[in-house]
């Protein structure tokens, strides 16, 4: 199974980081065919809406990105890892999710088939602690990233209050929800995680 996985936050060794790096542990993914990208590693910029993509069916922008998007089309999970900023995912995440904008032009304005189907997941963490639509606004991002990208099934793990209970191997709380998750590759499902509260 190819497996691309991509961590958003600005910051390494963040709650960001370890959530990308437990979550893979746990389901023992790093014994298959996995790339990891840091995108504060990465020289990139967002769309500027060109509309080279379409043209031709590619980003005409060269950059750090270029590599990436055959990753993504031959990947059979992808997973992005963010931490919640304003009520969204964070800018460097932003950013790539616009510039997969290429396969929205490649399926509505060239008429090409879709990419390769997969199945996505979105590790979304959030410093403050639980409160209504807190998640709202990258669940939206996800969902057209995830449709872009052809990712017909999907998962999202939320999990609030990190500020007070950090990500980590020895938050027990944390790991035991990782526990009760479960990965299945023929559903869509949500799991949410604030305080020692498993909400499923």
């Amino acid at each position: 199974m190819k497996i691309l996985a991509i961590m958003g936050s600005s910051r390494k060794n963040s709650n960001t980081d370890k959530f990308l790096e437990l979550f893979v542990k746990k389901f023992k993914l790093q014994d298959e065919d996995l790339e990891k990208y840091t995108l504060r590693d990465l020289n990139y910029d967002g769309c500027t809406s060109c509309y080279g993509c379409g043209r031709v069916p590619k980003c005409v922008v060269k950059d750090d990105l270029t590599e990436i998007y055959s990753k993504i089309e031959e990947a059979d999970l992808i997973i992005v890892s963010t931490p919640i900023y304003f009520n969204s995912v964070s800018s460097l995440t932003k950013q790539f999710i616009d510039r997969t904008q290429v396969y929205w032009s490649r399926k509505f304005i060239l008429k090409l088939r879709p990419i390769k189907e997969k199945y996505g997941i979105a590790l979304i963490n959030g410093g403050a602690f639980n409160q209504e639509n807190q998640f709202l606004g990258s669940e939206l991002v996800f969902d057209h990233f995830f449709k872009a990208t052809s990712c017909k099934k999907n998962m999202f793990v939320e999990v609030s209050n990190t500020d007070r209970f950090p990500i980590n191997e020895n938050n027990d709380e944390f790991v035991s929800f990782l526990d009760s998750i479960k990965l299945d590759f023929n559903v869509s499902n949500v799991y949410r995680f604030e305080g020692g509260i498993n909400e499923n």
